[in-house]
């Protein structure tokens, strides 16, 4: 038995991944507040993420290739339709738009809700992990149990088990308006990415960074959000009376790109973090690396 450790967008991809290749997965997640997937925004678009030229820009052209065979197959699990809409649009400094037809957005909870469908989930906090004579020892806030291998993909939460990882926050907004709304980007300012997109839960608004474990919005970010809700939507409406605010904490590998690799000291286990700001856009091919390592 394999578990997996974090249910969020990245551990549920894994587990998802390991069952349909029919592996027997127990998935335990601590519910804890702050969850990076929680307030993500969908955005599969490596030039909006400026990747180009990055040790990342591969992996990510890869894992968007992926996205339209894993959203049909989490669909047709679900038995609901996954969001999938293909075409960004490109803010310039000149005002003009340049749309990319082959990049995408998505929606993560609703993602995260189609790859937990029919996965056995625990709600329970792991605490430690101890290697025992062919597997590991989970002790949980619910009791004890071993597995043949571990999975830790509870994003900023990994470093409790001795993987260097930072958190940095993220705050967006969601906003009331009519369906139909455009993914965009403009150029960076005020040292956040500046974009949005139309999701089934609304307009989604991002986003801002910040080094820090809390987990509280800030109403002067809000007010920044809001300014740029205004600038690249000023064809939308939407009542200003409405906006609920999104806060997570992404999981940063300070030395480099996303951990997808043995943990270097536990032997059965895997390590899945540190994703940052990517980790709906490079879900896919995480998810098929973890079990190319477990299987």
């Amino acid at each position: 038995m394999i578990a997996v450790v974090g249910a969020g967008l990245i551990g549920s991809a894994v587990a998802w991944q390991l069952t349909q290749a029919g592996a027997e997965v127990l998935v335990l997640d601590a519910g804890r507040a702050g969850a990076a997937w929680k307030a993500g925004a969908g955005m599969l678009s490596p030039q909006g993420e400026r990747l180009a030229g990055t040790p990342l820009e591969q992996d990510a052209q890869t894992s968007l290739s992926l996205w339209p065979e894993f959203a049909h197959r989490l669909s047709k699990g679900a038995g609901w339709t996954v969001p999938l809409t293909f075409g960004v649009e490109h803010l310039q400094p000149d005002r003009s738009v340049y749309v990319c037809p082959h990049e995408a957005r998505t929606c993560p909870p609703l993602v995260v809700a189609a790859a937990r469908t029919g996965l056995n989930l625990r709600c329970a906090e792991v605490q430690r992990l101890l290697p025992v004579r062919g597997g590991v020892r989970v002790c949980t806030s619910e009791g004890e149990f071993c597995a043949d291998q571990v999975v830790l993909a509870c994003g900023v939460w990994t470093r409790a088990f001795g993987v260097k990882v930072a958190a940095v926050r993220g705050q967006a907004v969601l906003l009331q308006t009519q369906p139909g709304a455009p993914a965009r980007f403009a150029p960076p300012g005020g040292g956040h990415a500046r974009y949005g997109l139309g999701r089934p839960d609304g307009l989604y608004i991002g986003a801002t960074a910040r080094a820090t474990d809390s987990h509280r919005p800030s109403v002067r970010e809000r007010g920044w959000l809001l300014g740029v809700a205004s600038e690249l939507f000023a064809d939308q409406a939407w009542p200003q009376c409405w906006a609920r605010d999104l806060v997570g904490l992404r999981p940063v590998n300070p030395f480099g790109p996303p951990l997808v690799a043995p943990h270097p000291t536990l032997p059965r286990v895997t390590v899945a973090t540190g994703h940052g700001r990517h980790g709906a856009l490079l879900a896919p091919l995480t998810a098929r690396r973890v079990a190319e390592l477990v299987l």
